[in-house]
């Protein structure tokens, strides 16, 4: 574990050695370890305020090269080359951690990420099979007193099987996408039930998961109505290539 992200310090000295350096020595490197920063990481911010701070520091170095017997130049050049320090170690651990997300997946511009959440889904996905959720559902199923909800577990059960059956691809894809929201939903719930209070905060909460949890079905109700769709389309592609294949030879 490093300091910012689930890679080792090593990595992250190894990608983020331009911006380390620049927080140690910022004298000229500020500027352009926001432009490295900027387009790896793809952070638009920083992009700007490499050619902000690359105009600071010259008019800075200019100021003092004419004027360098005036105690507000010299305060006014370490504001500057404190600022772009300041900026680089603001900015340094969403870089690192956009570097590591854009070598699992295609990061984009302006677009944030959640890092600990994406990297609580993937360790999900990597050690979770569908089974394995399937048999964690019928846990909570017996564990959960309210009966709405024992009904909405029921039919996300009969759905994730549908979906899932036959298609391991699909399969990584929904546990990723499902499994660590639904379940830390239904500990809450439970966890409610077991505080037995009863007041306006906790029926609040208790709806709010039951509305969550009907919303969950009816996205899973899409996906396999798209899975349903998809399987068609490719029956029919392939239906269509043979019947083309049997017209070259001759034989339609």
């Amino acid at each position: 574990m490093g300091w910012f992200t689930q890679q080792s310090k090593n990595w992250e000295l190894k990608v983020g050695w331009l911006s380390y350096l620049a927080i140690l020595f910022p004298f000229v490197l500020p500027p352009l370890a926001m432009l490295y920063m900027g387009v790896v990481g793809k952070i638009k911010n920083l992009v700007i305020a490499s050619i902000l701070w690359s105009g600071l520091y010259v008019g800075g170095y200019f100021l003092y090269l004419f004027y360098k017997d005036s105690g507000r130049v010299d305060v006014l050049l370490f504001a500057i080359l404190l600022s772009g320090a300041l900026v680089i170690a603001m900015y340094l651990k969403e870089f690192l951690r956009r570097v590591h997300l854009k070598s699992i997946i295609k990061i984009r511009w302006n677009t944030e990420y959640d890092y600990l959440d994406f990297m609580r889904r993937k360790k999900i996905s990597e050690v979770l099979s569908v089974s394995d959720f399937i048999d964690h559902l019928v846990a909570w199923q017996q564990e959960i007193k309210q009966q709405e909800v024992r009904g909405s577990i029921a039919s996300m059960i009969q759905l994730t099987k549908s979906i899932t059956k036959d298609n391991k691809h699909i399969s990584e894809l929904f546990i990723e996408r499902h499994a660590y929201s639904i379940e830390n939903m239904l500990q809450q719930y439970h966890q409610i039930e077991l505080s037995k209070l009863d007041n306006d905060i906790i029926r609040l909460a208790e709806s709010k998961i039951r509305t969550t949890l009907l919303s969950v079905i009816s996205a899973f109700e899409n996906e396999l109505s798209n899975k349903t769709r998809f399987n068609h389309l490719t029956i029919d592609v392939d239906s269509e290539v043979y019947i083309q294949d049997l017209k070259n030879r001759g034989l339609l």
